[in-house]
């Protein structure tokens, strides 16, 4: 029992050592050619920085996209940025998405799947909900009625 409790001291504290912005500036940005493509920028200042992590060939994501766009825009007293990192195997794959499903956030290509590893997580969607200063405060897996309500209350 000891060691089990051990365990879950150390995960926790290693989670909340991880630094945001030193493991997602490497990560390649992305987006369609036609667009501007935005690049991460790690001195951006928010109220919530939220961290997607997504496929090109997972419904439930595709699903997220509008609905994190729009419940982002009614906030009006909150300054939140999205961040979308994209965990296809190749990002030909995740440009002719973004043709169909254009995104007006920063998009990042996880080619290694580093964060996956880092974060351990292992099922998409997955959204980090960091706080002011990038510090983990939430994670929100899947995209459903539960998960709206999660998200809902850091809005």
């Amino acid at each position: 029992m000891k060691s089990i409790i051990l365990i879950v001291m150390f995960t926790c504290t290693v989670l909340a050592d991880i630094d945001f912005k030193k493991e997602l500036e490497p990560l390649k940005s992305i987006g369609p050619k036609t667009f501007d493509v935005k690049t991460f920028d790690k001195t951006e200042k928010a109220d919530l920085i939220l961290v997607d992590f997504w496929a090109s060939w997972c419904e439930p994501c595709k699903e997220g996209f509008a609905y994190y766009e729009e419940k982002i825009k009614a906030q009006k007293n909150k300054k939140i940025v999205l961040i979308s990192v994209n965990l296809d195997d190749s990002e030909d794959k995740a440009q002719t998405f973004l043709k169909s499903y254009p995104q007006n956030n920063v998009i990042l290509w996880d080619e290694k799947k580093k964060m996956m590893t880092l974060l351990n997580f292992d099922a998409i969607p997955m959204m980090l909900v960091l706080d002011k200063d990038w510090k983990e405060v939430g994670r929100i897996k899947g995209f459903n009625s539960e998960s709206k309500k999660k998200l809902a209350k850091f809005f």
